[in-house]
């Protein structure tokens, strides 16, 4: 099979499917895109050449053009929009009781789908614990590892103040997963050496997401610090054996609601 076709009658012949593709895989011949002779192997299956033709004139093998959602006219929003939104994004670490329903979770999901990686591996995979009881089971589970770090690495445990967060969990107090009521984990191949980054870029398309369905998020930094050497942590969230947890994050109906955007401070070097 051809690793593309192009439908004569559409094409344009501007050759801006030639200039797009990042592997340099086509070319013009006989007046009409064609694979370049022996680069069909590089193809990275980005949809590049499918997205940026104007007519829709040429589709991918595993991606056909009138499969691909067409992009709106209006769908660019302006930069005051998204300072404001990205300003207002909280970290939320007091959520309602209120269970997240699936399908709100699933559009995180999907929107993050959309994130870039690497080669267009996408090296990311998800499990998604959508019940508080299990959710604080990780909890529990984290809270041993802090134990064992206290025993046996009391420095660096201390530094990371492991010793107020373990007084508080004997008082009742959850400062691990906050309270959270669900708890979306990206994993990848362990041998994958861009399985970290586009799992975190992944995990930033989907925080950045929740706001838009009445959500907020945490990142759960000690869980993935636990689950890179915890047995059971790993056991608990049951991955697969060759994936590694690259982040997390606690997801919730935020309790509050915030009225200001706190001041931050920016460092640039221009070079």
């Amino acid at each position: 099979m051809p690793l593309f076709t192009v439908d004569d009658t559409k094409c344009k012949k501007d050759k801006i499917c030639v200039m797009e593709c990042p592997m340099a895989i086509i070319e013009i011949k006989d007046s009409s895109p064609q694979p370049a002779k022996g680069r069909e192997a590089l193809c990275l299956n980005c949809g590049h050449c499918v997205a940026v033709c104007p007519t829709g004139a040429l589709s991918l093998e595993t991606m056909k053009s009138h499969e691909c959602e067409p992009i709106g006219n209006n769908w660019n929003p302006s930069y005051e929009v998204i300072d404001k939104y990205l300003k207002t994004r909280r970290a939320i670490r007091k959520f309602k009781k209120d269970p997240v329903e699936k399908d709100k979770l699933l559009k995180m999901i999907n929107m993050a789908t959309n994130a870039p990686s690497g080669h267009n591996g996408r090296p990311v995979e998800w499990t998604v614990i959508s019940e508080r009881e299990n959710v604080k089971m990780v909890a529990e589970t984290v809270v041993d590892w802090m134990k064992d770090m206290m025993d046996k690495k009391p420095d660096e445990a201390k530094m990371f103040h492991f010793d107020i967060i373990l007084k508080a969990w004997n008082n009742g107090i959850d400062t691990i997963t906050w309270g959270a009521t669900s708890l979306i984990i990206a994993h990848g191949m362990k041998t994958d050496p861009l399985a970290f980054t586009g799992c975190t870029i992944a995990l930033s398309h989907a925080d950045i997401s929740a706001p838009s369905l009445g959500l907020g998020c945490c990142w759960g930094g000690f869980i993935t610090w636990c689950a890179m050497s915890w047995k059971p942590l790993k056991e608990k969230i049951n991955l697969p054996k060759e994936h590694a947890l690259f982040g997390a994050l606690l997801t919730g109906y935020p309790l509050f609601k915030y009225h200001r955007v706190p001041k931050r401070k920016t460092v640039i070097h221009w070079v």
